[in-house]
């Protein structure tokens, strides 16, 4: 099939080393903390996945990009240096990388033909892709770096300096470019972000907790949130951490996002308004945005965007179904 092809539309309406660490902090959130003042309205321009399409969006004007009618499950996986964003898609049930322009112009990086592809990853000098049996790391050129691994039953993974976190059932691992194991712990973890400073945040669900890491396992925060669903997590090019976290509901929503300008204190903003289907994250320069899944069959979701400091509320629609979502011009992490 075809490359990611736009139409413009203006809508409105092997050693392994098992990590002993120290806490350096542990944040328990203060539930009590008050919503912080309105802001500027959030502007930034953002690409927008769905399962079929992606969307540009810069205020009220959209440009949609498809790949054809048998194209589906678009994954942004991360902003890079010239200020374009890396997709993953399926075409046919072949795994399709590109890296997305402003204008929405594709540029091939990588099409695994007939290969299975089990899920693409986010790495900061490109992607991974794991088949079921080998997770491997390419460039943006779709060529291979360094060594495959084997970690097996990898459910999520993210590659960035000379380091490849994995997520599989009930561990984490850390491996170097070489292939090799070099530190691991048991944790029932679910999500990973990268954050800079070579460090990476992850959710741990049966204490609900989110940590952060360095790649050697040093423990550098904790943040906990008792009795809380941990439902999506993001990191900022600043490093600004955005948790959302409670009981997702169309009726009687029990969820906020907190928002941590530094990971070893009380949350900066928190949102409760316009954030109870969350399924995605994003933190970018001037807002913070939360994609919502629909409460009933046949209609479309939505955005609700805030400014850094949790003000600014808008909603943004016209966008599908929206998945997953990254403010465009992002420095890459």
């Amino acid at each position: 099939m075809s490359a990611l092809r736009g139409v413009a539309a203006t809508l409105i309406a092997s050693v392994t080393v098992i990590a002993s660490v120290t806490v350096s902090a542990i944040v328990t959130l203060s539930l009590s903390k008050g919503a912080p003042a309105s802001a500027a309205t959030a502007s930034e321009p953002l690409l927008v996945a769905t399962p079929q399409v992606l969307v540009f969006v810069d205020g009220n004007a959209r440009k949609v990009a498809g790949a054809g009618t048998l194209a589906r499950g678009f994954r942004i996986l991360g902003a890079v240096a010239d200020g374009s964003v890396v997709v993953a898609y399926y075409d046919a049930n072949a795994a399709t990388v590109e890296a997305i322009g402003r204008d929405l112009s594709p540029r091939a990086v990588k099409k695994f033909g007939v290969l299975p592809i089990a899920f693409i990853a986010p790495s900061n000098d490109g992607f991974l892709a794991y088949d079921g049996s080998l997770l491997r790391r390419y460039d943006l050129h779709g060529s291979l770096i360094g060594q495959p691994i084997a970690p097996v039953g990898a459910r999520d993974a993210i590659g960035f300096a000379d380091a490849i976190v994995v997520i599989t059932s009930g561990r984490l691992g850390i491996y170097d470019r070489d292939g090799r194991l070099r530190h691991q712990m048991v944790i029932a973890a679910d999500r990973l972000v990268a954050l800079p400073g070579d460090r990476f945040a992850v959710t741990d669900t049966r204490n609900s907790e989110v940590r952060v890491y360095t790649t050697a396992l040093e423990l550098k925060s904790t943040l906990r949130f008792p009795n809380r669903q941990l439902l999506a997590v993001a990191a900022g090019p600043d490093g600004a951490l955005a948790v959302a976290n409670g009981h997702a509901s169309c009726t009687l929503p029990d969820v906020e996002v907190d928002v941590f300008d530094d990971i070893n204190a009380q949350p900066t903003a928190r949102m409760r308004t316009d954030v109870g289907t969350p399924v995605a994250l994003a933190v970018g320069a001037s807002g913070i945005y939360v994609v919502n899944a629909p409460c009933r069959a046949g209609d479309d979701g939505f955005i609700s965007a805030f400014g850094r400091d949790g003000g600014a509320h808008e909603i943004i629609r016209n966008v599908g179904t929206p998945t997953g979502l990254i403010p465009f011009g992002a420095a890459r992490q």
